[in-house]
């Protein structure tokens, strides 16, 4: 199987590549743009790819949107005055080259980056927010700075788990609010994580003694085409809400 690739999005202010070059030189802390990757002499593995594009419109109103109230006003107004966009592309599939490519990112934003949008995911964290959160290497903080969960119709369902080389997780929306869903959705994808638990197709889960059983049944990703960056190609848990096991 081949590894996923994790794409982070970073507006900031370098008026073109020689200027962005220019700027990693003097401040990229030992990484260097070179050519069309981004890399470090000391760290000879991390290695990424880049991709630069020239102002976006409408990517100050995405980023706020897609940060949830997290993004403040203050941001907003820098990002609508960005000059380009820088893409970095590297290999995800765990945690440990989240952390590389986030180490990355942080490099890219010490030199004028304004904010990062996990575009494998569609979740976006201010300058500041990001730079605390790769320092810490905390666990729960890099699962809420990569993972976005949404609802369309009467499924709920999460993005971005590939980047950690995990299934995404889904469940319908019936009997069940915004704010429940997402503590189902982060108490199992953090223990999925977090405990490196083996879980099998057809097993339960449940938060408490008191709450809902889950059954939890392996599909396909079909929500997103291959090509698209949130398609997971480990596929999805679904997890079936009120239904109790077999005796």
């Amino acid at each position: 199987m081949a590894s996923p690739k994790i794409i982070l999005g970073i507006p900031g202010i370098w008026t073109n590549r020689e200027d962005f070059k220019e700027a990693m030189a003097r401040k990229g802390n030992g990484y260097l743009y070179m050519g069309n990757h981004i890399g470090n002499l000391d760290k000879p593995d991390h290695l990424y790819e880049v991709d630069i594009s020239e102002h976006n419109p409408y990517i100050a109103e995405a980023i706020e949107i897609s940060g949830y109230g997290l993004i403040n006003k203050d941001d907003i107004e820098r990002l609508k005055t960005h000059s380009s966009i820088i893409y970095l592309i590297g290999e995800g599939g765990s945690f440990d080259k989240i952390l590389n490519i986030m180490d990355v990112a942080s490099a890219v934003l010490n030199v004028g980056g304004i904010a990062v949008n996990v575009e494998s995911s569609g979740r976006s964290r201010s300058k500041e927010d990001w730079l605390e959160i790769s320092k810490s290497k905390d666990i729960s903080k890099i699962f809420s700075a990569f993972i976005q969960m949404s609802q369309e119709g009467s499924t709920f369902y999460t993005t971005g788990m590939q980047c950690f080389g995990l299934r995404d997780v889904i469940t319908s929306a019936e009997n069940i609010t915004a704010r429940e869903v997402a503590t189902l959705f982060k108490v199992f994808c953090l223990y999925n994580l977090d405990e490196k638990t083996k879980i099998n197709d057809g097993e339960t889960f449940s938060l408490d003694p008191s709450s809902p059983i889950y059954l939890i049944e392996q599909e396909k990703c079909t929500m997103f085409e291959e090509d698209d960056p949130y398609f997971n190609l480990y596929g999805v848990w679904n997890m079936i809400r009120h239904h109790h096991p077999k005796r």
